[in-house]
Formats: C-alpha cells, sequence, structure tokens
C-alpha cells in the first residue's frame, strides 16, 4: 500500500424544514459511517449508474453522462424535489425494491394466515416492522450478515431478561403460579424489591445497547441495536406485571423476528439476487467515468484563456470531487467481497489491485487540478481579517495587494515603486531574477523612497477598509494585521511582475501543446476501462455460445487492451523524453550563446516552470497508473479464460462479520467519540533526540508494581468518562424514568393497555451523543410519525372497504395482501431512493407498518389489551411517540451535555496536531530514507482523514443546537478544516516525491526548502502548537506569531538553481545549472517538491489567520510590526487595545 492509496468521501447534506434533502439515497448517516444495508445504493441521487448482473445494466452506469441525465429529467417535466423519481426510474434500480417488496409481502401473508399467526403471538406485528426496518435490499452476504446480528442481540437481551427474571422472582414474596390475565395486567402482583431489580437490568441492558449504538455507529450493527431495545423494552414491561419468571416473553420477540430473517434470506438469494462483484465493478465505474470527464475538462481549460476573469477550474473540481465521493461507497462493497459467491470468470479478490489503482487515480487527479490554483495566486490570496467599518470610511476604489493584470488601477505606482529595484542586468543561466517577479525568492525588506513608502501604505489601507466593509461583521474587531501587513510586503515586492498575464498565458500554451497526446490517451484509457468493468461478467450464462466463440472475443479483448497499454506507454515514453521540455523554451536562450544580451526581465521568473513541472509530475503519475490499471486488466483476461463458481475465501476461524470491518477501507466507520484520539494513528517511533511522547502532568511514572497497577485502574476509571460511555449512562438512566409508571401500581395498567412501550423505545432511539443530533431527530420523527399515521390509516380504511372486505368489520386478509401487493413495491422504491436522511422515510413506513399490524391483529387475535384499528392506532402511536421524542430532548440538555460545537474545536485541534507529528515524519523519512516509515506516515495520513471527513458528517445537525449567544461560525470552521485537508494531501505529495528522489537531491531539497533548519522548523512547530492549544482552549493567541513563515522560508536566493552558489556544501550536484539539469527527471521531481513545501507554509499561514479569525488575539503591543514613520501618522492604522482597528480622520 502506498501512501496515495486512500482518500475518501465526504459529502454532507443541509436540512431543510423538517426533512433533510441529502446528496445521496438511504444510507444511515448518523455519526459518519456506510450502512452494510445501503451497498447496495447509488450515492447520488441524479445518476443513471446501474446494479445488477446483466452487462447491459452495468454498461448504462459507464455510457451515461450528464447531458443524458439532465434530458431525462428534464423530459418528465418534474419538480426539483421529485426529480429522484425519474432519475431512478430505471429496471436494476427497481429490482432491489421488488426484492424487498416481495419479502416484506410474503412476511404479510404468514402474518395473516391464522396457524401461523398463533404461533408468531402477541408480537406477531414485528414481522412487518422488521420488514421494512431490514429490508433485503442489498446482496445475499450484506442481508445474512445483518439478519444474524440482529438475532445475535435479540437472543443476548433475551438471555438478559431471563436472568433478571431469575434474580426478581427470588426477591418476590409472592408467587402465584396460575394467575388470571386481568389481574396481571392491572398492575397487582407489583412489588418493591421486583421491581428494583428489573429497573436494574432495564438499565444496564439500555446501557449497553445504547453504547453499541454509538460506537458503531451506522451499519450492520444499527439495526441489530434498535431491535434489540424494542425486544428488551417489550419483554420487561410485560414480564414485571407477572408474579412468576415468564422466560417465555423473549420467544414471542425472536419468533417474528426470526420468521423475517428467513424469508429475507430466502429472497435475496431467489428473487432478483445480486453479487458484491457486480455492486463493486459497478460503482468503480462510477470512479473511472468523472476522471475521464475531468481528463476532457484539462484539454478544454488548457487550451481556454487562463487570463480571462471568467476562467475558472469549477468543472474539473466537480468532476474529481465526484470520484472522489464514490470512493467510500466502493470501500463499503469491498468490504464483502472476500465473502462473494458468484459464477464468472473473475474472482471477487481480483478486484483489490483495481481497487487500490483507482484511489491513487482520484489522488494524482486532485494533484492535476492544483496548477489551475498556482498560476493565478489573485484566486487564493492571503486572508485578511479586516477591522470593523465606522462611518468615515473612504468609498474610492482600493489598489489590489497583487494584481492579476498590469492595467489594473494604480498599476504605474506599483511600476513606480518596482523600478528602484527592478533594473536591467546580464543573466547568468539559473540566477535568480528580479526580487519583485518571483516566487520563492529571498525575503529582503524592501526599501522605498518617500512616495513609495506613501503608495505602498495607501495600498494597504485601502486593502483593509475594503474587505473590512465586505467580508466580517461590523461589531467584530480585526484580527491577523500583523500577519498581514508582512505578507501584503511580501505581495507587493516578491509576488507581482508587469509581465505575469503574459508568462502565464505562454506557460499554459506550451503545457497545453506538450500534454495534448498524454491527456487524449488517458481519456481514451479511462472510457475503455470503465466499457471493460461493464462487460466483465458478458456471456458466463450464454451457454448456447460454444467456447471457441467466447474465446475468440476474450483474445479480441486482451489484444485491444494490449494495444492501448502499447499506446499508452509509448504516449508517456514520448512526453517524459521529448515533448515535456516543450515548457522550457522560454529558458533556454540562457543557455544559448548567441543571447548574451538577454536580460532578466527577458526570462520569466522560475515559478512559472516551476508550476508546469507540478502539472507534468502529476500527469505522469496518471499515466503510470493507467499503464497499472491496463496492465491488471490484461493480466485478469489472460489468467482468467473460463467462467467459474466462486466461493469465499474468508477462512472459518475468521468468519465473524463484524472482523472483516476495515477502519481505513471507510473514512465513516469506526468509533471516533473522542475528539482528542484519532482511530487507526500510530505512534511515532524512536528519533535521533528521543521519544516524543506525552507525560502525566500530574503524576511521575510509577515506581512500584501498586503504583503501576492503580495507574492502569485509574486510567480504566477514566475511560468510563468517553463521549459514547457517558452518552449510554445517560441513556440507561432517561430508559429507567420512562420505564417508571410501568413498575407502579397505580400506572402499571395504564401503561401496559396503552403502549407505553413505545414512548420509552423512541427516547433510546432519539436520544444522541450530541444535543443537535437530538433536536433533529425529534423534528425529524415527529413529522414521520405524522406522515406514517396518516398513511396507516388511510390504507387500512381501503382495506376495511365493503369491496375488499367482508363488511363486518374484521378485515379481510385477501383484501389485505391484495392491497399490499400492489402498494408494496411502491413503499419500498421510496424507501430505498426518497434523498432524505434515512431515518425519515424509515420511521414513516415502520409507522405504517405499526398500524397496519396492529389493526388487523386487534380483529383477529384475543389479547389483553387492544389499541384499536386505523385512527386509533395512530393517534396512540403519534401521542407515545411525542412523549418519548419531548423527554429525549429535554433530557439532552441535563449534564453531561455535549454539543456539536465544542467537539467540532476540539477534534480539529486533534488533527492539526498530528498533522504536525506527520510533518516531521515525513521530514526525517527524507532525511534517513526508512523505508517502513511509509507505511505508517500513510496510514496516519489515512486516519486524519477520515476523522476530518467524519467531523463533517457529525456537525451537519449543528444547526439544530440553539444557542441564545449568536451563530456558529460554520464557515471559519469550514474554512479551517478545508486548509487541514489540504494540508494532508500536500504531505502525501511531499511525500511522494521525496520517496522518488535520490539521496543527494533530497538533501538538496532539504536545504533549499529550509525543512531541516532548526531555526526555521521551530517557528513552524511553534506555528502548530499554537494553532492545536488555541482550538483545543478556545484561548485566543497572540497578536504576535512567528507568521508569516513564508518570508523566513524564502531566505536564500535560488532562482532556478538546485544549490546556491554560495553553499560550501553542493551534494554532489552542479551548482551552476546546466540544461541538461534543467531536462532531468530529478530537477523536475526537484522542483515539484519545492512548490509542495512552498504551498505547506503557505497553508499555515493561512491557517494561523483563519484561527485568529475564530478564537481571536492578545497580548497586544503598541507600535510593533509596522515602519516608525507610519505609526506616528494622525491617519490610517492605529495601535490601540485591546486589537488593532482601521479608522479614518
Amino acid at each position: 500500500m502506498t501512501h496515495d492509496d486512500q482518500r475518501d468521501e465526504q459529502n454532507c447534506s443541509k436540512p431543510h424544514l423538517h426533512v433533510r434533502i441529502l446528496a445521496r439515497p438511504a444510507e444511515i448517516v448518523a455519526s459518519g459511517a456506510v450502512s452494510s444495508s445501503s451497498i447496495q445504493h447509488d450515492p447520488s441521487p441524479c445518476t443513471d449508474a446501474t446494479r445488477g448482473e446483466s452487462a447491459q445494466a452495468a454498461k448504462e452506469a459507464s455510457s451515461s453522462g450528464s447531458a443524458s441525465k439532465q434530458s431525462e429529467c428534464s423530459s418528465l417535466k418534474l419538480p426539483r424535489r421529485l426529480q429522484w423519481v425519474s432519475t431512478n426510474w430505471t429496471w436494476s434500480k427497481w429490482k432491489p425494491a421488488l426484492r424487498s417488496a416481495v419479502s416484506a409481502w410474503v412476511c404479510l401473508v404468514i402474518f395473516v394466515i391464522p396457524t401461523v399467526e398463533n404461533v408468531l403471538g402477541q408480537a406477531g406485528f414485528l414481522i412487518l416492522i422488521a420488514s421494512f426496518l431490514s429490508a433485503p435490499s442489498d446482496p445475499f452476504v450484506a442481508v445474512i450478515e445483518r439478519e444474524c446480528i440482529v438475532l445475535l442481540f435479540v437472543g443476548l437481551g433475551w438471555a438478559w431478561e431471563c436472568l433478571g427474571f431469575k434474580l426478581a422472582d427470588l426477591a418476590r414474596t409472592v408467587h402465584v403460579i396460575d394467575p388470571t390475565t386481568t389481574n396481571v395486567v392491572s398492575g397487582q402482583y407489583l412489588q418493591t424489591a421486583p421491581s428494583i431489580i428489573i429497573a436494574v437490568f432495564f438499565f444496564f441492558g439500555s446501557v449497553f445497547y445504547m453504547y453499541v449504538r454509538a460506537r458503531q455507529g451506522p451499519g450492520p450493527f444499527l439495526f441489530a441495536c434498535i431491535l434489540g431495545c424494542l425486544g428488551m423494552d417489550i419483554s420487561f414491561i410485560t414480564g414485571v406485571l407477572y408474579p412468576y419468571p415468564y422466560y417465555g416473553i423473549g420467544q414471542l420477540i425472536l419468533v417474528p423476528l426470526a420468521f423475517h430473517s428467513a424469508v429475507a434470506l430466502l429472497t435475496s438469494i431467489l428473487v432478483f439476487p445480486s453479487s458484491l462483484s457486480t455492486i463493486f465493478t459497478t460503482r468503480l465505474q462510477w470512479v473511472l467515468s468523472p476522471l475521464a470527464d475531468a481528463i476532457k475538462e484539462h484539454h478544454e481549460h488548457l487550451a481556454a484563456d487562463v487570463t480571462s476573469p471568467s476562467f475558472s477550474a469549477a468543472p474539473i473540481t466537480a468532476a474529481v470531487d465526484k470520484a472522489e465521493g464514490v470512493l467510500a461507497q466502493v470501500a463499503a462493497a469491498r468490504r464483502f467481497l472476500r465473502l462473494d459467491v458468484i459464477y464468472c470468470r473473475i474472482a471477487p479478490m481480483d478486484y483489490n489491485e483495481m481497487h487500490r489503482l483507482a484511489k491513487r487515480l482520484v489522488i494524482v487527479a486532485n494533484g492535476l487540478g492544483v496548477y489551475y490554483t498556482l498560476i493565478d495566486p489573485t484566486r487564493e490570496r492571503f486572508p485578511i481579517t479586516p477591522a470593523q467599518s465606522n462611518h468615515g470610511t473612504p468609498v474610492n476604489t482600493p489598489a489590489p495587494s497583487r494584481p492579476s493584470s498590469p492595467d489594473l488601477s494604480h498599476s504605474h505606482t506599483r511600476e513606480g515603486s518596482l523600478s528602484d529595484v527592478i533594473h536591467k542586468r546580464r543573466c547568468r543561466p539559473g540566477s535568480a531574477p528580479p526580487s519583485g517577479s518571483s516566487s520563492p525568492h529571498p525575503f529582503r525588506r524592501h526599501s522605498y523612497k518617500h512616495s513609495s513608502h506613501y503608495s505602498h501604505h495607501s495600498i494597504l489601507h485601502n486593502n483593509l477598509l475594503h474587505v473590512a466593509v465586505s467580508r466580517i461583521p461590523r461589531t467584530e474587531p480585526v484580527v491577523g494585521v500583523f500577519e498581514s501587513y508582512r505578507y501584503l510586503n511580501l505581495e507587493a515586492t516578491r509576488f507581482s511582475h508587469p509581465d505575469s498575464e503574459k508568462y502565464i498565458a505562454r506557460s499554459t500554451e506550451l503545457l497545453s501543446t506538450s500534454c495534448h497526446g498524454l491527456l487524449t490517451t488517458c481519456e481514451a484509457v479511462l472510457r475503455e476501462s470503465c466499457d471493460w468493468l461493464a462487460h466483465v461478467r458478458e456471456h458466463r450464462f450464454d451457454f448456447w455460445v460454444n467456447a471457441e466463440e467466447k474465446n475468440r472475443i476474450r483474445e479480441a479483448r486482451i489484444r485491444k487492451f494490449e494495444g492501448l497499454l502499447r499506446e499508452l506507454s509509448q504516449e508517456l515514453d514520448e512526453f517524459t523524453i521529448k515533448k515535456r521540455l516543450l515548457v522550457l523554451e522560454p529558458y533556454r536562450p540562457m543557455f544559448d550563446s548567441a543571447h548574451d544580451s538577454v536580460s532578466c526581465s527577458d526570462v520569466p521568473p522560475h515559478r512559472y516552470l516551476f508550476h508546469c513541472y507540478v502539472y507534468q509530475y502529476h500527469l505522469m503519475r496518471f499515466a503510470d497508473t493507467l499503464q497499472a490499471l491496463l496492465g491488471e486488466i490484461v493480466r485478469l483476461d489472460m489468467q482468467r479464460a473460463r467462467p467459474q463458481l466462486w466461493f469465499p475465501s474468508l477462512k472459518l476461524s475468521k468468519f465473524a462479520f463484524w472482523s472483516t470491518w476495515e477502519l481505513l477501507e471507510n473514512d465513516n466507520e469506526g468509533d471516533d467519540e473522542n475528539p482528542e484520539t484519532i482511530p487507526g494513528l500510530d505512534p511515532s517511533g524512536m528519533t535521533d533526540l528521543g521519544q516524543a511522547v506525552r507525560r502525566d502532568p500530574d503524576a511521575l511514572p510509577p515506581r512500584n508494581a501498586l503504583e503501576a497497577v492503580m495507574g492502569h485502574l485509574y486510567r480504566m476509571v477514566a475511560g468510563l468518562g468517553g463521549g459514547n460511555a457517558l452518552f449510554a449512562i445517560k441513556g440507561g438512566v432517561l430508559s429507567v424514568i420512562l420505564l417508571l409508571p410501568a413498575l407502579l401500581k397505580s400506572s402499571a395498567a395504564f401503561a401496559y393497555s396503552n403502549k407505553f412501550v413505545w414512548a420509552i423505545f423512541m427516547a433510546q432511539t432519539t436520544l444522541a451523543r450530541f444535543r443537535g443530533d437530538t433536536v433533529f431527530g425529534i423534528v425529524t420523527r415527529i413529522f414521520s410519525t405524522f406522515v406514517g399515521g396518516l398513511l396507516g390509516t388511510s390504507y387500512m380504511s381501503n382495506v376495511k372497504n365493503r369491496y375488499i372486505s367482508t363488511g363486518s368489520g374484521r378485515g379481510n386478509p385477501y383484501g389485505l395482501a391484495g392491497v399490499c401487493f400492489v402498494c408494496f413495491p411502491f413503499f419500498f422504491f421510496v424507501r430505498l431512493y426518497w434523498p432524505v436522511q434515512p431515518m425519515t422515510s424509515i420511521i414513516i413506513f415502520v409507522t405504517a407498518g405499526l398500524v397496519i399490524g396492529y389493526s388487523y391483529q386487534d380483529t383477529h387475535l384475543a389479547t389483553p389489551s387492544s389499541p384499536g384499528w386505523g385512527f386509533d392506532v395512530a393517534w396512540r402511536r403519534f401521542v407515545l411517540v411525542a412523549v418519548g421524542l419531548l423527554s429525549a430532548g429535554i433530557f439532552s440538555f441535563f449534564p453531561p451535555s455535549t454539543t456539536i460545537r465544542s467537539y467540532q474545536r476540539r477534534a480539529l485541534a486533534t488533527t492539526v496536531a498530528e498533522l504536525g507529528s506527520i510533518y516531521c515524519s515525513v521530514i526525517s523519512f527524507t532525511s534517513t530514507r526508512r523505508e517502513d516509515d511509509i507505511t505508517s506516515i500513510v496510514q496516519s495520513l489515512l486516519a486524519i482523514r477520515s476523522k476530518l471527513k467524519r467531523s463533517v458528517v457529525c456537525r451537519e445537525n449543528v444547526i439544530y443546537e440553539f444557542s441564545m449567544r449568536g451563530k456558529w461560525p460554520a464557515k471559519r470552521y469550514h474554512k479551517i478544516l478545508d486548509i487541514q485537508l489540504q494540508l494532508s494531501y500536500l504531505l502525501s505529495d511531499l511525500l511522494s516525491v521525496v520517496s522518488q528522489l535520490d539521496p543527494a537531491w533530497a538533501r538538496a531539497l532539504l536545504r533549499r526548502t529550509r525543512l531541516l533548519d532548526p531555526d526555521f522548523q521551530g517557528d513552524v512547530l511553534a506555528v502548530i502548537s499554537l494553532i492545536s492549544t488555541s482550538l483545543r482552549t478556545g484561548n485566543p493567541l497572540p497578536q504576535v506569531t512567528p507568521c508569516p513563515l513564508l518570508d523566513r522560508f524564502m531566505e536564500g536566493s535560488h532562482g532556478l538553481n538546485v544549490v546556491h552558489q554560495e553553499s560550501e556544501d553542493d551534494f554532489g550536484l552542479p551548482k551552476n545549472l546546466t540544461l541538461d539539469t534543467l531536462e532531468s527527471l530529478q530537477y523536475l521531481t526537484f522542483c515539484v517538491g519545492v512548490s509542495t513545501a512552498f504551498a505547506i507554509v503557505t497553508r499555515l499561514d493561512r491557517l494561523m489567520i483563519t484561527t485568529k479569525e475564530l478564537v481571536g488575539e492578545q497580548y497586544h503591543i503598541d507600535g510593533i510590526g509596522l515602519p516608525s514613520h507610519y505609526r506616528h501618522r494622525p491617519t490610517g492604522i492605529e495601535m490601540r487595545s485591546p486589537t488593532l482597528s482601521l479608522r479614518q480622520p
């Protein structure tokens, strides 16, 4: 596994009114996991990619593009909120819905058969609830995993209940062997001691289920915890009423669920069965197809006018993001591949290498898009946090701090100041261009004349005033002016160039010419790879086609892809040897003796060459990965000549379904309860300076065995204070409080007859770790219960109609089965593909199923308490749900009350600290070249990305955390998270670069970028530590910090040279740049490393300013950071406590 093997998705959805509209279909997304129950579903509701076994169904995924999708949606003229219907109205999408509908209808038929209904007992309605809750819409392996875990958890609950009943019976003073039902339901036999014991067991049972639900998150354990809670609630509320241990109550719960599991397994095998390999290859097409679109966009963007104000690389970013968003779905399908059973040529596990290559392609494609942010720095400016505006703010147009065109306003002023430092001089090969022309360059304080001083400070003043009016609320003081001033000075002296547009246009033109052929070939390879995935299972069941014909088709496909591989290899070789050198044309005159008169102003700054090298480097990596992909396709076609039946490859000793979970394959899975820890992050190893470890500030290391044992005991007890444990204990307390009406004689009969168990159950399932999630659950469940009650009531009213009923008030089972046969397919189509928060649609149909089940059971089975028919069931259900939801909502405000706001801030503090550790690890690897370090660095980067993207999912409901203090600064948190993600990708790129450099070049890179300079690294690590500590504690940052780091990073003028001409150590590399060095691949990789290090430093500077926007500043010093003449001017920027602000004279 390499360092760029993983990059997962994170798309977040926003609530709208009472229902959250998602960009993906029914997936459980509560704490950031991808459920196994969603393994069958398209992650995008507007995608025509299909599932199914046939090659034609798979082909729909690869052949349909955005134009066809838009035309299909628009042809039906549906409202925007209903376009998901036309999008999913395909045969491949209907098959899972029909399979689920057949399963539910068979369960209904079993339920209405009188003999079987008696076997199911009083809780027989659970078979309908389970049919909607745990629909068999997934492949067989996923269904059997989920159903086995459901039965296991319900069985564990039954065992726990039996133990509680036994101990309660030992404490009982009155034993009645044959009590009457009336006396039992009236609560006549309730006693204090047995009730207390039952309450204790109920508490610990609730704690167990709620802890597992919070820890595992969405996945195969979610429905198991829900049904386990429901079974335990029904058993304890009913069993406590009996004057003897009623051990059989658990059987009443388990039998209907076992019937449902059996039916679900049979239908997943017999009704439109789907294999995991089909799901996996179809989703892999969803990754490769957007990448092909992205490469096509690169063609067009490189040929476009990149200097135009309307130029935007958004289509490229959108295409790559679309491919990246599917990676989590691919990983969810891959988790089960080793358990797949399929008749096909390709073994399920043969796709692992293609999965690894697809992930790498996505990461490299993201790197290709970096070029467009580099060529126009005005599109990614240093963040300047302005001051509050006042009435005297001038309205004149401000001069830009970093002009994008020579014709911008105040350009004459800029040119006048530059004339003091830019002069014509003869240019040596590799010498640094003028200080005002390129980046990265050494930072030298600019010396202005008096007019230049005034002009530059006027630019600064106008810029700050301009952004003050437009960006920040007027009540907030300014932050980051110290860093902003120094950055503006860098912009004015180092980043500006009067001919920047000309150089950008010329370099992009040369880059487009050099990359055209390779881009064309890469796009063709991606299209053909999608086509291969669509047809990989073709002809496996065509027994009428003879073996010779099948072999001829296979050999023709092999020749086709071998030809593609040769074409790609030839194009890549030609690009590497010849075409990529076209971007050197503007720099060749420096090495031509016939051009001795060339001056530095005639040669573009070296940053434009570095930018081209960044694009070429990622394009070569992209093509190299495609070579490996084509080689894998050819290998599989040659080795797998005939189809055969493939069985699970997992050993029986490891056949525990939950052991197949892979945290790092899917960054939404796994426990994430502690914002100060990152699951999957390995500790750092030993270094030259000793191991960097955390110490206990309150205790020295243990001196003896007793202190060691007590230390371990203390950590175990402290572990109970984790987020999931506290949440589970809090949920257990709430469950016991709501159980009290069933334990008191005065209210036991009322609680039993009115099914108070539903209030307890809804409170347990609604209460969440974070207050915002609980409030959102209340809103959606109220809405869903109301809609589901109306649906169930109208449904039973139709069933009771005399045309399909006996007319006697007792529902006709034939009429009920007939109506369900027609309606269930549409119910499950909505249940699976309606793009709302999954639990919303689930509760709607669970409520409808509950009304149907209770209403029918009320007229066909004698029960101690009857909830009624139709509307009577619906309104009771709604009231009980409201009681449970309000109880959960009120209880969520009681301590320990956890908010998403504090979790987000502390989690970001942890990730930025760990990014600092990985930054050090990458530099250490560059210095020591220990190959073992790569794996640990890659795993750490994956773990951090997982943590960051889980936090995106967690914060979706932060708007439901009502606060009187003000609105949560969501945009600022998102900026911090986005910068940290960029840093993680840049560190991955830097690791890739240094791993390909020879030791001498690597040492030269460390020298040029100052990555081994202790003074510079001290500032970098201080910045990271300051940011992390400030985010964790919420304390403001110092007004004066080591930022911007960029000015120290750029010390030492190198230009195009590898080693500074005055350097004593040249590492065996030429100090004077030659044309051969400029054309070498090692030099290209070296330049990419310099650019990547430059990007990392600028991101750290941006992160400091963004964090200051969030937490503010402290420790003000008057007069620091600005020139002396500027401090005493009566106008402009005034330094005053507590922060710096702008004022008008």
